[in-house]
C-alpha cells in the first residue's frame, strides 16, 4: 500500500496520472476518488491522500492545527520527492491549503482555497462547540453549516436536500468518506475553533503564486462574504461563487467544480 512519511507522520496517499503535481486534499482520500481523480489525472499527477485522523493515516495525539495540516502535507511532498506543486482543497483543505501557501511559499505552483472562510466568527465558533458535542455523543457532524445571522434557525445544508436519494448519491453511500473515529473528529474541530488568518493578510498580500478562491452560492451568506474578503487579501486572486451549490461542492456539483479549477489552472498555463 501506497503510504508516505510526513516527518514521522504516515499517511496514505494514492496518486494517478502524469506531469504537474496537483493534490487534493480535506480529509479522507475518497471524497476525491470518484469524480476528481478520474477528470485531473487527464492533464496532471494527481495526489489524494487520507490527512491525519482519517482513513488508514497515523492518528497522532493532539490537540492539532492547521500548521499541523499543513506540515504534514509538506512532509508527503519531500517522501514523494516533489519540489513544488499546485495545492488545493476544499473545507478544512481550503484553510490548508492557504496555511500551507504561507508557511512553505517556495513549494506552492498555485493554490485553490474552497468553500471555507479565514476566520471563525462567534457565530461558527458556537458551531464548532456544537459539532463537537455531536461528535462526542457519537452523533453525525458538519450536516449543516454555520448560521450567518442570529435570527436564523439554523444555517443550510451542507449538500442539497435529497442528494443521498439520486444515482450519485446512493453511489457515494457506499464510499468510506468518514471524518475519522470519536477522538480525531474532535481534534479536527477543535484546530479550525481559533482558526484566523487575519493576523497574516500583510504575508497574503506579498504571496506570489495564483490563488483561486471558491466557493457555493447555496453556502452560507457569511461565508460567501467572508471568502471574498479573503480573495482581496491575495496578491494574485480569483474569486468564483458556483451557483445552486452548496458546501460539498466536489461530488455535488462535481462538473462545476471541475471546471472552475481547470480553467483557472489553464489560465495560469498549468
Amino acid at each position: 500500500m501506497p503510504y508516505a512519511n510526513a516527518d514521522g507522520v504516515r499517511l496514505y496517499y494514492e496518486s494517478a496520472g502524469e506531469g504537474t503535481p496537483l493534490i487534493l486534499h480535506g480529509h479522507g482520500h475518497m471524497a476525491w476518488m470518484p469524480f476528481q481523480v478520474p477528470y485531473f489525472s487527464q492533464f496532471y499527477r494527481v495526489i489524494v491522500f487520507d490527512r491525519r485522523g482519517t482513513g488508514r493515516s497515523d492518528d497522532p495525539p493532539g490537540p492539532w492545527s492547521p500548521a499541523d495540516f499543513a506540515r504534514d502535507l509538506r512532509g508527503m511532498m519531500d517522501d514523494l520527492g516533489i519540489d513544488k506543486a499546485i495545492v488545493g482543497g476544499n473545507s478544512l483543505g481550503g484553510v490548508i491549503s492557504s496555511q500551507f501557501g504561507l508557511d512553505y511559499p517556495d513549494r506552492a505552483l498555485a493554490l485553490i482555497v474552497g468553500h471555507t472562510t479565514p476566520y471563525r466568527r462567534a457565530l461558527s465558533r458556537e458551531w464548532i462547540e456544537e459539532q463537537i458535542e455531536r461528535a462526542e455523543r457519537g452523533e453525525p457532524v458538519i450536516v449543516r453549516q454555520p448560521r450567518s445571522f442570529e435570527w436564523e434557525e439554523e444555517g443550510p445544508p451542507t449538500i442539497a436536500e435529497g442528494f443521498g436519494e439520486t444515482q450519485s448519491g446512493r453511489y457515494l453511500a457506499t464510499l468510506d468518506r468518514g471524518l475519522g473515529k470519536k477522538e480525531a473528529i474532535t481534534k479536527m474541530l477543535w484546530a479550525l475553533a481559533d482558526w484566523d488568518q487575519r493576523p497574516r493578510y500583510p504575508e497574503l498580500q506579498r504571496l506570489d503564486v495564483p490563488v483561486l478562491v471558491i466557493v457555493g452560492g447555496n453556502e452560507p451568506q457569511k461565508t460567501i462574504e467572508l471568502s471574498y474578503e479573503w480573495h482581496q487579501q491575495f496578491k494574485n486572486s480569483e474569486y468564483i461563487i458556483l451557483p445552486n451549490t452548496h458546501h460539498s461542492a466536489g461530488v455535488e456539483n462535481p462538473i462545476g467544480w471541475n471546471s472552475a479549477v481547470h480553467g483557472f489552472l489553464k489560465r495560469h498555463e498549468f
